[in-house]
């Protein structure tokens, strides 16, 4: 693919027209200008934002001004042809406004399509100009183009600040020739790890309600939780429901009464077998045969006292009546004690009696419930299986996210053999590519070595690290970059991975030494015409003589500079014709 030319809808727009090789976009800086002229107003920068958006970038803020609303820019490009070794003349148009569609004519790969969807546009790019598989997410047209139309310089393997590292890897890996598919399969470790990584979070911030990660605690829940439900069901099980059980209770409870109160009677006439035995063995005292009478006399002899006949014979009545009425009274009590047997005896025979119906029913008790009660307790049973089901739910989620850490291991280690397996097997076309920007750095400088180290990470991502030895001051920095760009554009084009195309916007040789950027845009030239592809770069015109003179004239920009010149000496002298924002 090349770059023919550039041009707006609007007449004031400079049309830019490009050639092979080197191609070198001069803006004139005047000594009219003042030193808080912005550079942009010139539109070095912006020709390089409006390319990517023709190319199927987005947007750029700066592009968003109310003047630009009804502008439309396009480009004439040489695309591959849907024929083989083939080139088809296509012109490409985008508006400002809308900017979800493309026109594109002259180009046999849209099928006779115009008017396209920028998705639409993508993927043709990505499937005719870059030739991505269809089933590698990884990389973009877009992340190849940040390589080749560069707007970020703040990192040399990154298109753009927010690019992450396993994506160039497989974006750089894909330019110097290696399998995409396998590269990629970084993206699912990466994935996986932060996948991981988020939930844990989220788990110890409390944004999961009830998840933990405590596998061992959940066992134990989930054991004591099976445990309380099996014992449940076994209850259920063993009980029935009965809807007479409140009268069976209330019999249960009424005979239980009646056995009671038999047993206080029972106590109260125990007490009083005893009371009726101890007197009836009061009265068992010897009776009064005439020993009163002997025992009168005795003490009346004691005292020279005779005691009297009539005296003798009224202790004899006496003694009569006293034992009628002993006899009297043990008759008594012997007919009392006979009744409180009599009583205890009933009470017994009454007391099994009323046990043997409370055991009829407590055994009924026993074998069934209450229907509400049986109801209720299934009604637990049920919540019971839920809370079961809800901690072994929590453990498998516990559980595979703790496996996530041994799948991302497996998965790593399985990666990082494939990508070696790769390296080894691509490595007669990566040796070129390290050697080549080995090469390149001794030509720039002749006191550093430059090194291109290729190699996966621990984490199976492909790191492709450009290095220049000593300081790493922001020059060199973008030294690497240039370096790396170049590489990386030719190791694409022979592998059939890129266009013929790589620009470079003056931001990246800023703070590089006027000799190192000398030399940079003498090998620029040179290899652009070893390996037929575009080099097009924007410079200041001021920079550049600069850069003549610290190199002692050892780059000649003449031949490369287009004849669309562009300058801040008056308004209209910009890439657009006008100031705007």
């Amino acid at each position: 693919m090349f770059l023919n030319s550039l041009t707006s809808s609007d007449q004031r727009f400079k049309t830019l027209q490009f050639r092979d090789g080197l191609n070198v976009l001069v803006a004139d800086r005047t000594e009219a200008s003042e030193q808080g002229d912005s550079r942009n107003s010139i539109g070095k920068t912006s020709f390089v934002k409006i390319l990517r958006y023709i190319l199927g970038g987005d947007l750029s803020s700066e592009f968003k001004a109310p003047e630009l609303s009804e502008h439309t820019f396009t480009a004439s490009l040489s695309l591959p042809s849907a024929q083989n070794d083939e080139v088809d003349e296509v012109t490409i148009t985008r508006a400002v406004s809308p900017t979800t569609r493309v026109k594109v004519s002259g180009w046999s790969a849209t099928n006779g399509a115009t008017d396209l969807h920028i998705d639409e546009w993508r993927a043709l790019l990505s499937r005719k100009v870059f030739r991505i598989p269809e089933d590698a997410s990884r990389p973009t047209a877009g992340q190849i183009w940040g390589q080749l139309i560069r707007t970020y310089f703040g990192n040399p393997i990154k298109g753009h600040q927010s690019e992450a590292d396993w994506e160039s890897g497989v974006k750089l890996g894909f330019m110097l020739g290696l399998s995409p598919e396998i590269l990629g399969k970084a993206g699912d470790v990466d994935r996986l790890t932060k996948q991981g990584k988020a939930i844990r979070a989220a788990v110890r911030e409390g944004a999961i309600a009830h998840l933990s990660l405590d596998e061992s605690a959940l066992r134990a829940q989930l054991a004591a939780a099976r445990r309380q439900r099996d014992r449940t069901q076994e209850d259920l099980r063993a009980f029935r429901g009965d809807e007479q059980y409140a009268d069976h209770q209330r019999a249960a409870d009424d005979l239980s009464g009646s056995i009671q109160r038999l047993n206080d009677e029972a106590l109260s006439l125990q007490r009083r077998l005893r009371e009726l035995n101890e007197a009836l063995q009061d009265e068992a005292v010897t009776p009064l045969n005439g020993d009163l009478t002997m025992r009168l006399e005795r003490v009346y002899a004691e005292i020279g006292v005779v005691l009297p006949d009539a005296v003798s014979r009224r202790y004899e009545e006496v003694q009569a009546f006293h034992e009628s009425v002993v006899r009297n009274r043990r008759s008594f009590l012997e007919q009392e004690l006979s009744a409180v047997h009599e009583r205890l005896d009933a009470i017994n025979v009454e007391r099994h009696r009323l046990d043997d119906q409370r055991s009829t029913i407590m055994q009924l008790l026993n074998e069934t419930v209450a229907l509400d009660t049986f109801l209720s307790i299934q009604r637990g049973l049920a919540q019971q299986e839920s809370n079961v089901a809800d901690i072994e739910r929590r453990l498998e989620a516990a559980t595979s996210i703790s496996t996530i850490g041994d799948t991302i291991k497996l998965r790593t280690a399985e990666l990082v053999a494939s990508v070696r397996t790769e390296l080894n097997e691509r490595d007669d076309r990566l040796s070129e590519s390290i050697a080549l920007f080995g090469e390149l750095g001794a030509e720039i400088y002749t006191d550093r070595e430059a090194s291109l180290l290729v190699a996966p990470t621990p984490k199976g991502l492909l790191s492709i690290g450009p290095h220049i030895s000593g300081d790493a001051s922001t020059g060199v920095r973008s030294v690497e970059t240039f370096m790396l760009d170049m590489v990386c554009t030719i190791a694409a084009i022979k592998a059939n991975r890129a266009p013929r195309l790589l620009v470079h916007d003056s931001h990246l040789f800023d703070a590089i030494d006027g000799r190192q950027v000398a030399s940079c845009l003498n090998i620029g030239a040179r290899l652009a015409e070893e390996h037929g592809f575009q080099y097009i770069v924007t410079l200041n015109s001021d920079f550049l003589a600069s850069v003549e003179a610290q190199s002692d004239g050892a780059f000649d920009a003449d031949p490369y500079m287009l004849s669309t010149r562009l300058t801040d000496e008056t308004e209209a002298g910009g890439l657009f014709g006008f100031r705007f924002g």
